[in-house]
């Protein structure tokens, strides 16, 4: 039998730099926007694209994001080339500028939960049974408990249905292949 897949290729383009919260690190950081895409060369046929995605990059914890297309154009009227972004940072520094409103980027359900997009069921049930030990009021934790355990319930809910974590990665823009087209384990 022979497979048509000869190899996969992802191709990088950075968009610009971005200055806000980083839902990791929680203090005001640069993000780096990328525009990601995987091509497939196959025998006979053309190359073929199969998956582009916009991310973004903290620069200093290197947590890395998508976004979702629906954001896209707020983040696209924020972008800064690196000239841009070293006389902003030069301002910012001298007192020049104001630090700017703390605009709080919503963590996605994979965040709240600490797991990768692309994790299985049984880890995401795993490491919302290790978060729902740590913050379950009955722990202790605290007035913020209650918040914390309806968040956590509310990721897991979404992510553990498979239509409801499928409409859910595609609004944030997250392209899943069918195994039979994934390069990873070409």
């Amino acid at each position: 039998m022979i497979f048509p897949i000869i190899g996969a290729k992802d191709y990088i383009d950075q968009q610009g730099f971005l200055v806000q919260d980083c839902p990791t690190c929680h203090r005001n950081r640069t993000f780096a926007v990328y525009n990601t895409r995987r091509k497939l060369t196959l025998y006979f046929i053309p190359t073929v694209g199969v998956r582009s995605q916009h991310l973004m990059e903290c620069m200093t914890c290197h947590g890395k994001w998508g976004i979702a297309d629906a954001q896209w154009d707020d983040v696209q009227s924020q972008l800064m080339t690196q000239e841009q972004l070293a006389s902003y940072m030069s301002r910012q520094e001298s007192g020049q500028l104001e630090r700017p409103a703390q605009r709080r980027a919503m963590p996605t359900l994979y965040q709240i939960l600490q797991v990768d997009p692309s994790a299985d069921p049984e880890i995401i049930d795993v490491a919302y049974k290790r978060l729902a030990m740590k913050h379950h009021p009955d722990r202790g934790g605290g007035d913020w408990s209650d918040d914390a355990m309806r968040t956590l319930n509310a990721a897991r809910e979404t992510l553990k249905d498979p239509q409801k974590r499928a409409a859910y990665d595609r609004s944030m823009g997250i392209v899943r292949l069918p195994d039979a087209l994934r390069a990873d384990d070409v």
